[in-house]
């Protein structure tokens, strides 16, 4: 098991609030670089799972991390994000939040998860024409990854749940 206390020590961008085997929070600066070491903390702490879980899991954090960071919080250094991790027997669940307006699903045209069916590249168009950066699939690729995905009502907090086969998840 990873230790989370071990894993931040000296990181002023990321505070242990829980450090359990079962129950790891920590609050963040938004950062590519607190989201970088909270990724890295997933994946091993998840190690014990199958490889491509492991990496399944690690790529949806970093996912989730990267829109709390980028859209929810700015990437203001001053606000802050809180990450859960809560791990059974049966389940792997994750929690982010982030103080920012949120969002809704229907107003997400700069995102892949909103394209018709027969225009799979719509968002990009639309990414191109008002100057984002190229992108767009994070939701959609979480959500082949999830077993469950569910917002707040506001859309600025994230509940991923994961289900287990076996009991495979859970180890002190």
């Amino acid at each position: 098991m990873v230790d989370a206390r071990r894993a931040f020590a000296g990181d002023p961008a990321i505070e242990v609030q829980s450090a359990s085997s079962d129950w790891t929070r920590l609050q963040l600066s938004p950062s590519n670089e607190a989201r970088e070491r909270i990724t890295a903390f997933v994946r091993s702490t998840l190690a014990d799972l199958p490889g491509d879980l492991c990496e399944q899991l690690s790529l949806a954090v970093d996912e989730l991390l990267g829109n709390s960071i980028e859209h929810g919080a700015r990437a203001d250094t001053r606000a802050t994000i809180k990450f859960t991790l809560l791990r059974t027997a049966r389940l792997i669940v994750f929690h982010i939040g982030d103080p920012g307006p949120g969002f809704s699903f229907d107003a997400m045209a700069h995102a892949a998860i909103s394209n018709p069916p027969k225009e799979p590249l719509r968002h990009a168009e639309y990414r191109a024409q008002v100057g984002m950066r190229p992108g767009g699939f994070g939701i959609m690729l979480v959500k082949q990854i999830a077993d469950e995905l569910l917002y707040s009502e506001a859309g600025n907090e994230v509940v991923m749940i994961k289900y287990l086969e076996n009991g495979a998840g859970h180890h002190k």
